[in-house]
């Protein structure tokens, strides 16, 4: 028996078929949200949370290194015992001669001794007594940390005198050469994930478009626009890209708060909350690029037809 399809007349009422939407798409109604577009967030969000780990790890790296990072100074130290002016002077010139190093001082022993009463806070001796006991410093300037073999020059003059080289300090210095190189590579990674990202919605949108081809010809023989018809995807994506952000923004803390002890310990206060804004605006602005792209194939097929 045949399934009956259209409703019975009624008094000025055309027949409209059982399964029919009498609504038209467009406009500024959303198309449904289903599996596919679950799946997206899901995938954007993972995406988004990568990006967020890479820069709250920047974060903390440039807080360790510290404003120390903007003016770089190493120093050196040589034992006062058996070490006569002489030695002391051709020491202080030598390390003068490296191309690298814009000044050399000799840091007096009263200003040393002061500086470590401030750091031990509890030091049992004078500033007098510590001052005797403590080497002969000289505080280098340098001109160019990124030198390659500088470093390496200013340990072989140190060894050549007897004097050590505080190599913490060159540590921090080296550290703060990569922190630049992995600033370059944390920007090239989250352009990667974004062109990903925009990728994977236009995908999403596009099976969306595909379903509804039908709908969005009749629209185009009806008259309509190409922004009205491309607005409610548009904003999909958006909607999409931006639910993912405050998802990922919201699974950074559980790591935030997993290392806030250790970061603690190293006196790094990582702020989650300067990550909101970008995750937010930067998955709805994703979004909305993939929905340009799907909508412009859709567009563009319709013009060809």
């Amino acid at each position: 028996m045949k399934q009956r399809l259209f409703h019975k007349r009624e008094p000025g009422r055309e027949q409209i078929p059982e399964q029919m939407n009498p609504r038209l798409p467009g406009g500024f109604h959303l198309p449904p949200f289903g599996v596919h577009q679950l799946l997206a967030v899901i995938i954007v969000c993972i995406a988004l949370w990568a990006i967020g780990v890479i820069w709250l790890s920047m974060q903390a790296a440039s807080q360790w290194v510290g404003s120390w990072q903007d003016d770089i100074r190493i120093h050196v130290y040589l034992d006062p015992q058996g070490a006569d002016k002489g030695r002391e002077t051709a020491l202080k010139q030598q390390l003068a001669e490296i191309d690298q190093i814009a000044s050399v001082r000799r840091i007096p022993p009263e200003e040393a001794a002061r500086w470590m009463q401030q750091w031990l806070k509890d030091a049992a001796l004078s500033e007098h007594e510590l001052a005797a006991r403590l080497p002969i410093t000289f505080e280098l300037t340098l001109s160019d940390q990124e030198s390659e073999f500088l470093f390496d020059d200013i340990r072989d003059v140190a060894e050549a005198a007897g004097a050590q080289v505080n190599e913490d300090e060159v540590g921090l210095a080296q550290a703060h050469h990569w922190i630049a190189q992995a600033d370059y590579l944390a920007w090239f990674a989250s352009l990667i994930l974004a062109l990903a990202m925009a990728l994977i919605i236009s995908n999403t949108l596009r099976m969306t478009l595909l379903a509804r081809a039908d709908e969005i010809h009749l629209m185009r023989l009806m008259g309509a626009k190409e922004w009205f018809v491309r607005m409610p995807f548009i904003l999909e994506g958006m909607v999409l890209g931006a639910g993912a952000g405050v998802a990922a923004w919201l699974l950074l803390w559980p790591m935030v708060w997993v290392t806030g002890g250790w970061f603690a310990a190293m006196e790094i206060d990582v702020n989650n909350w300067l990550l909101l804004l970008p995750l937010l605006f930067g998955g709805a602005l994703v979004g909305a690029l993939g929905a340009l792209v799907a909508t412009a194939n859709v567009v563009a097929s319709e013009a060809g037809s």
